[in-house]
């Protein structure tokens, strides 16, 4: 890493820590970020019970909203394809 670089990292650094010892210097803001902690523990603790309890089920909803994804990637990709090779017959 270059000393630009360090230098760069260390002032974003500063700044982030700088802005993080802002926010959570008002107690609404932490009491908000301790909520939204609170809340994604509790559902993790779900999450794992239902994967200790249902794994079969579990692995299947997985699975099922992987093809969901898949197929909506793919169905993304084939319209930017066809709306590349427009735009390129277009500027021909």
């Amino acid at each position: 890493m270059s000393k630009q670089n360090k230098g760069l990292f260390a002032f974003l650094a500063g700044v982030t820590t700088g802005a993080a010892a802002v926010f959570f210097s008002k107690k609404e803001n932490r009491e908000k970020t301790k909520e939204v902690v609170d809340q994604t523990v509790g559902q993790a603790k779900k999450i794992k019970q239902e994967v200790e309890e249902h794994p079969e089920q579990v692995e299947k909803k997985v699975k099922d909203e992987a093809k969901k994804i898949v197929k909506k990637v793919k169905e993304e990709i084939t319209k930017s394809g066809k709306k590349a090779e427009k735009d390129k017959e277009e500027t021909e």
